[in-house]
């Protein structure tokens, strides 16, 4: 059998920014997509009010192309923020603190996870976005399903810099 390896999509950039002098949550995705715009959907409704509680001043970074309405209408939820598509994605992955692959359903390894780890940006997924990619919560990433667990997960992440910087090493 003829086996050939292919290389992440995603170029390793670097640490990027420290914990300290990171803020925020981001998700980047495309909109033609619906597996994205359901977990963006989700993620506002269910798991992000929950963050806001304990961690008010926090921001959901929103970036993708092609944004249908029903996403634009998030950036009514206090602390959602809209960008679309943007012409440098760097700023993002560099400075935001946790990335985001709150994702139902879907196939395939994420570019979104990829992305945020060549990034050294930890990312907190759900068991959808990081299966097939032989990541281990915890040590990779962080891994929750519903949304207590999700939200719980990024305030830990959030507020532990030892653990951040653990998963943005590995």
């Amino acid at each position: 059998a003829r086996v050939e390896v292919l290389s992440n999509l995603h170029r390793v950039a670097g640490p990027g920014k420290s914990f300290a002098e990171r803020r925020d949550l981001l998700f980047v995705g495309g909109f033609r997509h619906p597996p994205n715009v359901g977990a963006v959907r989700w993620f506002v409704e269910s798991a992000f009010p929950r963050i806001r509680e304990r961690l008010p001043g926090v921001r959901f970074h929103v970036i993708g192309s092609h944004v249908v309405p029903e996403i634009e209408a998030l950036a009514a939820h206090s602390g959602v923020v809209v960008h679309g598509h943007v012409p440098d994605i760097t700023p993002y992955m560099d400075g935001c603190r946790i990335g985001l692959a709150p994702l139902r359903y879907g196939a395939g390894v994420k570019g979104k996870v990829n992305l945020s780890m060549a990034h050294g940006q930890p990312v907190v997924a759900t068991s959808c976005a990081v299966e097939g990619m032989h990541l281990a919560s915890g040590c990779d990433v962080l891994v929750a399903d519903d949304a207590e667990g999700f939200a719980d997960a990024v305030v830990a992440l959030y507020r532990d810099e030892a653990l951040w910087n653990t998963l943005a090493r590995n």
